[in-house]
């Protein structure tokens, strides 16, 4: 099979499954594992696609976001040091906000972990059960229409529900931030209810797997001086630029481990 036939193939597999992995490939395809990563850095070269260990996803945009059950499966150990870093600031009896970003889930976990005492609102619905578990945990419920591909609930009902509520602190995550234009999401509904959550809270967390520095959507959310701490997994030392203007607009940055 020629580059061509290859690169069309992990295409037609992206475009079904939205994540490929490298091993599958290989088997699929009869060819080594090395050629394959070849395959794959090319691709990522033209844009089409967003390498992680050991596979790809689709680069996403309109019409082709990915699923909450594939973005699960991306990035897990830097997700899990991202949600363990959250707890850093989170207190005692703390009443905060989890957005429905599988990086919130994380949060979830290692509040569980834990076995901390707080308050959490969310609209996603596996972060909600997943705390259901915890007794320590008082778990307020956003409710609304199910989104399943994001596994949460979003639209009016979410945001009049908001409206009830003050929080601590909101932590949450989204298609990216970039200089040019802030916080940003791929659809409306999530934005207008991330943007709704920022307004709720005293302090607002953003916090970023390498994928979302420097990225951004069509749908604002807020620009950098609603968010007073950025909590990445990587220093930012690839965006000067984007760490200038954090730092102008006085956004505190933590990376993981530090």
């Amino acid at each position: 099979m020629i580059a061509m036939e290859r690169a069309r193939y992990i295409m037609e597999k992206l475009e079904k499954n939205k994540i490929v992995l490298v091993a599958e490939l290989s088997k699929g395809m009869n060819v080594s594992e090395e050629t394959i990563r070849k395959d794959l850095e090319k691709l990522e070269k033209q844009q089409q696609i967003c390498r992680v260990h050991g596979g790809a996803y689709l680069k996403e945009g309109y019409g082709n976001e990915t699923s909450v059950n594939v973005r699960e499966q991306l990035y897990q150990k830097e997700k899990t040091a991202l949600g363990r870093q959250c707890t850093e600031f989170i207190a005692k009896n703390d009443i905060i906000i989890l957005d429905c970003s599988t990086t919130a889930r994380y949060i979830a976990s290692a509040i569980e972990e834990k076995g901390m005492k707080v308050t959490v609102i969310t609209n996603s619905l596996a972060t909600a059960y997943q705390l259901s578990k915890n007794p320590q945990v008082r778990v307020l419920m956003l409710g609304g229409e199910l989104d399943r591909n994001t596994g949460s609930f979003n639209g009016s009902m979410v945001l009049e529900a908001l409206e009830r509520y003050h929080a601590d602190k909101v932590f949450l995550s989204s298609a990216g931030i970039s200089v040019e234009a802030g916080i940003t999401d791929y659809r409306q509904e999530e934005a207008d209810v991330r943007r709704k959550m920022i307004r709720q809270a005293d302090q607002c967390y953003f916090v970023a797997d390498r994928t979302k520095i420097g990225r951004h959507a069509a749908f604002i959310v807020s620009g950098l001086e609603a968010v007073q701490h950025l909590i990445v997994e990587q220093p930012l030392e690839g965006d000067p630029v984007l760490s200038k203007k954090l730092e102008e607009a006085r956004v505190k940055v933590t990376v993981c481990g530090n």
